[in-house]
């Protein structure tokens, strides 16, 4: 009789990734106001924010994983989602928290997604710039200097906006009618090309999409800020490399800020692309994270180094380990589940195969066996099914 690994997924094991998504927001919240842990590079911010989505995403319960038993605060929660809030039932569902959490979430998700394509279908920055522009081939030549002459990208002059900013679809730069000096283009430049060639608007597109189907949940929209600030530093860091190129960074900045307040009833949206100036206050945080320095670039690198290493390790360790209530329920029998539960832990994660486990019978009911001794069928979406391997019915 063979044994098939059971990865599980179920209430439990999503809120506990939805926690430790929360949690990861907070720790990125943390870094970006202390400033320390990315003082020269937005790399641990940036794998701080990749690995919180995943960790929301991936909410698999490991073989192996240490279960931590709640006895009375879960249950008593997880007891009041599933009682019945009228007495008739929807599409044969029960009326509970629950389900119309899951529904009202679907709801929302949908329109959300729905209002948001229809935004974007109808609010078309870019229809009319084309007309009012300009080839810039003077900034072009000098970004073809710095990057490669092989690479492909235009360059524009444009009255409409008041930011330079690079396109999502395309590779073009769009700069305003802002006379910079060769050093304070080569900067801005720079800045906007990083965004081109690392591709930040698919990020971008991933990042909404996550905050239109997890809608309910205000860390998404922190998110969104963050993972956007740690782009912007990144692309600020990979414009600057010395003391000389910050201060061109920070004479274009002013610039660009200055001429957007004359400016800020007749610019177009720059929605859709990549903005050089979008907030006053991340734009300020920036600055202070730019103007920050002191260490050797090995310095910096063993520095982020050593963050990541520990952003990662509590990655992994957020999977060695899940929340679950002291009880479960099967259709035919309230089971206190305590002794199974102590021989699971006793065993370090693993119930002795002879002796406990759980057959699939193929239409979608299990077997329980406890011992060796049948006990009782359980539905698919049964608790019990975490603790036990599960066989297939010779």
């Amino acid at each position: 009789m063979g044994v098939v690994i059971h990865q599980h997924i179920s209430l439990y094991s999503f809120v506990v990734g939805v926690l430790w998504f929360n949690m990861f927001i907070l720790l990125g919240i943390l870094m970006r106001r202390l400033k320390f842990p990315i003082k020269f590079s937005a790399t641990p911010l940036l794998l701080m924010l990749v690995l919180s989505i995943l960790r929301m995403l991936i909410v698999i319960e490991l073989p192996g994983v240490k279960v931590i038993l709640s006895e009375t605060l879960y249950p008593a929660i997880v007891n009041l989602t599933r009682v019945e809030i009228v007495s008739f039932r929807l599409f044969g569902l029960p009326i509970t928290l629950a389900n119309t959490f899951i529904c009202v979430w679907i709801i929302g998700a949908v329109f959300l997604i729905t209002r948001h394509i229809r935004n974007h279908n109808s609010r078309r920055p870019f229809i009319n710039w084309l007309g009012r522009s300009t080839r810039d081939e003077y900034a072009e030549s000098l970004l073809a200097d710095l990057i490669g002459s092989d690479k492909h990208f235009y360059v524009f002059r444009s009255s409409c906006f008041s930011t330079p900013l690079a396109t999502a679809f395309k590779p073009y730069i769009i700069l305003p009618e802002i006379e910079f000096t060769p050093n304070e283009l080569r900067v801005i430049l720079l800045h906007e090309w990083k965004h081109i060639q690392d591709k930040d608007h698919l990020v971008g597109i991933i990042i909404d999409v996550i905050c239109l189907v997890f809608w309910w949940n205000p860390m998404v929209y922190i998110l969104r800020r963050n993972f956007h600030f740690a782009q912007e530093l990144k692309c600020d860091r990979y414009s600057i490399t010395n003391k000389k190129d910050f201060h061109h960074f920070l004479n274009g900045f002013q610039l660009v800020h200055n001429y957007q307040k004359q400016r800020a009833d007749s610019s177009l949206n720059s929605e859709g692309a990549y903005a050089f100036i979008s907030d006053d206050d991340e734009s300020i945080d920036r600055l202070k994270v730019l103007a920050l320095r002191g260490y050797s670039r090995k310095a910096r690198i063993l520095t982020n180094l050593c963050y990541s290493i520990v952003i990662s390790a509590l990655f992994i360790a957020s999977y060695m380990f899940t929340v679950l209530p002291a009880f479960w329920e099967s259709p035919d029998v309230s089971v206190i589940a305590e002794d199974l539960a102590e021989d699971y832990l006793e065993t370090g994660g693993t119930l002795r195969v002879e002796e406990n486990f759980a057959v699939d019978n193929g239409d979608g009911t299990f077997s329980i066996y406890k011992e060796g001794q049948f006990m009782w069928d359980v539905n698919e979406d049964n608790e019990l099914l975490f603790f036990l391997p599960i066989r297939e019915r010779e």
